[in-house]
């Protein structure tokens, strides 16, 4: 088979080399002759005043009709580089229609190339309004968990905990906050600062942001249990005194959390105590208190759960 396929070719040689010679001699004539095209052509914004902002993004494409060379229009078309530039100077602010005085085809690598028009003439609009910067808070969306044996600090933070944007005051007045984007961060070990990106999809591409990730900082001791025995527990509110109590009136108390936080934790950072009312509030006979440690915990348990409210007759 393969020795048909070469003497076909060594029998047709010439022919192919002769249809080759005048494709190349035709494209060379062709090319040098006078054409028109419609390409697509990305637009670029130039003059606009620093102290004004596009309220709408423009269209990023314009279709324009192009003459030249064709060897030219072919060039351009591969190369790329041209593009559409709207002059903004002057500009007034609010709602303008943009004239064809302002529109102008730019070739920065292929001259000899003249646009004849383009479709959106009759279309083509900006408004204008006054730039403004703004200062917004950062919405955290990223769920974190430590890793077994492993607690939080604290609460882990954004930072920093706002970012500035910039734009047309009445596109950038409408924005009340920024989101990261949605992740989740697990088995966390040690204290970390992470990289975690914003969501911008909600942004108008008009609207400037000065940062585009933020940092979530993360604090994590391994987990630790400590017990605090005969913590009191007071009733509080409007009661004789000499008549009610409660029953038990101590409790231990199991708190867990990490290991340095417990070490700094004393009995008398422990508040725990019963509203005097709740009782017939509730209608119980007991209650659990409420509890109040002035350290943040991941978690403390109660003994005994519940207290009774005794009335202590007088003799």
């Amino acid at each position: 088979m393969l020795e048909i396929i070469k003497e076909f070719f060594i029998k047709h040689s010439l022919k192919f080399l002769s249809v080759s010679c005048g494709f190349v001699i035709w494209f060379g004539v062709v090319s040098k002759e006078d054409a028109k095209a419609e390409i697509e052509l990305p637009v670029r914004i130039i003059n606009l005043q620093d102290n004004m902002a596009l309220v709408y993004p423009l269209i990023p494409i314009i279709t324009a009709q192009l003459e030249g060379k064709a060897i030219s229009l072919i060039h351009l078309k591969l190369n790329r580089s041209a593009r559409i530039e709207i002059d903004l100077k002057n500009m007034p602010l609010g709602y303008s229609k943009i004239s064809p005085e302002r529109i102008n085809f730019v070739s920065p690598s292929i001259q000899g190339i003249k646009m004849q028009r383009i479709r959106q003439t009759n279309s083509l609009s900006v408004e204008l309004d006054t730039r403004i910067e703004q200062k917004v808070p950062v919405q955290s969306k990223v769920r974190t968990q430590a890793a077994p044996g492993f607690t939080f600090l604290n609460v882990p933070e954004i930072v920093p905990d706002s970012v500035y944007i910039s734009g047309a005051r009445s596109t950038v007045a409408k924005i009340v906050s920024i989101p990261t984007e949605e992740t989740s961060i697990t088995d966390l070990k040690w204290n970390n600062s992470l990289p975690v990106k914003l969501d911008l999809s909600a942004l108008r591409s008009i609207v400037d942001i000065a940062d585009s990730t933020v940092f979530l900082q993360v604090q994590v001791e391994p987990l630790d249990h400590k017990i605090f025995y005969n913590i009191p527990v007071r009733l509080i509110g409007s009661f004789e005194r000499g008549i009610y109590s409660l029953s038990p009136s101590k409790a231990n108390v199991e708190i867990s959390g990490g290991k340095d936080l417990l070490s700094k934790i004393e009995a008398q950072d422990i508040n725990l105590y019963i509203e005097f009312s709740r009782f017939s509030i509730e209608n119980e006979d007991e209650l659990s208190p409420t509890v109040h440690i002035a350290h943040t915990v991941t978690s403390w348990q109660i003994l005994p759960e519940k207290f009774r409210l005794v009335e202590n007759k007088p003799q």
